[in-house]
């Protein structure tokens, strides 16, 4: 029963196995050693090694070389089937040190080959799909709605909606911080492409002479420090889905005509290789500069600029579309409560303050100020929490327009905006009570009251 187990289990062992008693005799020969070698085990079997190379049926026996050294021998040797094999023979050893046998482990190297080939395609894959968990995830903790009050943005919004569905490439246009890549992600969850990836490229991050590994990845061993199993560059890893290129008009011209080939012709090849990698995806690029001037100044390639320009959508700055701030200071603060589970709010008079600024850094300065007066704040977010230098930008601004929030105020209450101003700008230079007190010209306890009044804090 036992010697009947383990024959059934050398028999379905991958190698090939072929074990000799302590006088070269064959005593055992699986399936897979017939199939590697040629040589039927009715033929061979209870024959000696010796027997057999005098007969010619063997060209080589290293079973019996080991009998004769008591040594591990391993050695390369082509059959007559054709196949190249792997063949190591180890000595058996009694309890006296006497060899009783020879155990021969001979393995096809083609199978190797394909073997080795199955791992790097399975880690290439695997390393797809991590990719893949890590952008999903991203997108899933980003939590961005496409968020707008104004008409402005309701026109950019059925622009969107009506690209959406087909696969023609948009150019998005705005200034840094508009949502440039809320926008972008808005078109793809709007298209056929919604359920499959969305990759995003920062153009600008990408070094010149990384550029076309990371866009269309690598073979293995096709430059010094290449991963050895080769790389899945953006372009393949977003296949079947969306390919954000980000900040566009910051790449270099050198790497441009690469870019368009691979967008004209859908199909790109890694370095290092030969094989051409048809796609299906839909590219979506955005910029913050003028690209048609680029295109004059010889910045930027005229055919690129055409290949990608097929649909421009522009997003205006906030400042030209104010009827947008309330609603997304409210969505942030929103945001952060679920994300803190906290239950925060904002004064109207802090609100009223919020809509006077202009904003120079967008929709991007915008969440971030929240951010900034939601950690600061207890329960209400109040005009004391705004930054000193906003605070006074929006106080000399309103003032010379002659708009309403700042003629209500009475002038206790406006000079107290304007002394912290001044002590939250000084403590950003200063960073003692004594050296910030000495440039105000205030005795440093005086400072220390005015900062915990104004719930300042030195930086």
């Amino acid at each position: 029963m036992v010697i009947s187990f383990y024959k059934k289990a050398l028999d379905s062992a991958f190698d090939g196995i072929l074990i000799t008693d302590g006088q070269g005799n064959i005593i055992y020969v699986n399936s897979k050693y017939e199939d590697i070698t040629g040589l039927k085990k009715k033929d061979i079997i209870d024959k000696n090694l010796s027997l057999l190379l005098k007969n010619r049926i063997i060209n080589k026996a290293i079973s019996l070389e080991v009998l004769k050294s008591g040594k591990s021998i391993s050695t390369i040797h082509k059959y007559v089937t054709g196949k190249s094999a792997f063949s190591s023979a180890k000595p058996i050893f009694d309890n006296n040190k006497k060899i009783i046998g020879v155990i021969n482990n001979t393995r096809d190297i083609d199978e190797l080959v394909k073997l080795k080939s199955e791992i790097k395609e399975r880690a290439a894959k695997e390393e797809k799909v991590n990719q893949e968990i890590t952008h999903l995830k991203k997108l899933i903790n980003k939590d961005e709605e496409f968020i707008f009050e104004s008409n402005a943005m309701k026109d950019t919004a059925k622009l969107a909606c009506k690209v959406a569905m087909f696969d023609s490439t948009v150019m998005i246009y705005g200034e840094s911080g508009t949502g440039k890549e809320v926008l972008s992600k808005y078109i793809h969850s709007l298209s056929p492409r919604k359920d499959n990836i969305f990759i995003k490229v920062n153009c600008a991050a990408i070094p010149k002479e990384l550029f076309e590994s990371e866009l269309f990845g690598y073979e293995k061993g096709a430059f010094t420090g290449a991963s050895s199993n080769g790389k899945i560059g953006f372009f393949e890893l977003a296949n079947g889905g969306t390919l954000f290129l980000d900040e566009i008009g910051e790449l270099q011209l050198s790497v441009q005509s690469k870019l368009l080939r691979a967008i004209q012709e859908k199909e790109i090849t890694r370095v290092g290789g030969k094989n051409r990698i048809k796609l299906d995806i839909r590219v979506i690029a955005a910029t913050n500069r003028n690209l048609e001037q680029e295109v004059k100044d010889g910045k930027f390639r005229e055919d690129l600029y055409f290949r990608l320009n097929v649909f421009p959508v522009t997003i205006p700055p906030l400042r030209e579309r104010s009827e947008d701030i309330e609603i997304l200071i409210k969505h942030f603060i929103k945001k952060l409560n679920k994300k803190y589970k906290t239950n925060k709010s904002i004064s109207k008079e802090a609100m009223d303050y919020l809509l006077k600024y202009n904003y120079p850094g967008n929709v991007r300065e915008l969440e971030n100020m929240v951010e900034y007066l939601f950690i600061l704040s207890e329960k209400t977010i109040e005009v004391e929490t705004i930054p000193g230098k906003i605070l006074s930008q929006i106080m000399i601004s309103d003032y010379k327009s002659g708009n309403s929030i700042i003629r209500k105020e009475k002038l206790n209450h406006l000079m107290g905006l304007y002394e912290k101003t001044i002590i939250e700008d000084t403590i950003s230079k200063y960073h003692t009570l004594e050296e910030a007190s000495e440039v105000l010209g205030i005795h440093y306890s005086t400072l220390s009251r005015k900062m915990n009044k104004y719930k300042l804090k030195f930086t």
